[in-house]
């Protein structure tokens, strides 16, 4: 992690929105969640990080002011309920993993920010792309974890604990990692 990059990217940009893109909710057909056995043991499965793209955007001002540019990044995050015991027998079997999974919910988010007037974006690439690796995640876990919560209530099994945000493997050092 370069710490002065991001310092720079933080200096550039106003978070504006966290809005939610797409999402999909799957459950293994046949699986009446408020008739779980009791002896099913489903452990949750996390995954999550930036999808590495953002754009760039010159939004015209709604009231004749002078333009200016949003900075949009992209995250996407997921999360699965798995039979874990069914799991093991499905790896011995060669068989497919979906089979052990009993509820999947997954969703991409788009974060917007302002790009301060008195920056120029080309200098500003090494900092977003920092930005985007570290900070992006910050920004959206609150909004993934209640978009969780709620739709395992619509659902009706009980809220799937996520762990805290966590960022990427850093690189100890301050510096940027050699190429």
């Amino acid at each position: 992690m370069n710490r002065s990059l991001i310092d720079q990217a933080i200096q550039a940009l106003d978070i504006q929105t966290v809005s939610l893109n797409t999402a999909t909710i799957k459950c293994r057909k046949g699986f009446l969640p408020h008739l779980i056995e009791s002896d099913l043991l489903l452990t949750p499965q996390h995954r999550a990080g930036p999808t590495g793209e953002f754009n760039i955007v010159e939004v015209a001002h709604k009231e004749g002011k002078e333009n200016f540019k949003v900075v949009i990044f992209f995250f996407s995050a997921g999360v699965r309920l798995v039979n874990n015991t069914s799991l093991d027998t499905l790896r011995n079997q060669a068989a497919s993993e979906d089979e052990a999974v009993y509820v999947e919910i997954t969703a991409e988010f788009s974060v917007r920010y302002v790009l301060k007037k008195d920056v120029t974006e080309e200098k500003l690439q090494d900092a977003l792309k920092e930005f985007a690796r570290y900070n992006v995640g910050y920004h959206v876990w609150p909004y993934w974890r209640e978009y969780v919560q709620s739709t395992c209530g619509r659902i009706g099994i009980p809220p799937i604990p996520l762990p805290m945000y966590q960022l990427p493997q850093l690189n100890v050092n301050h510096e940027p990692a050699p190429a």
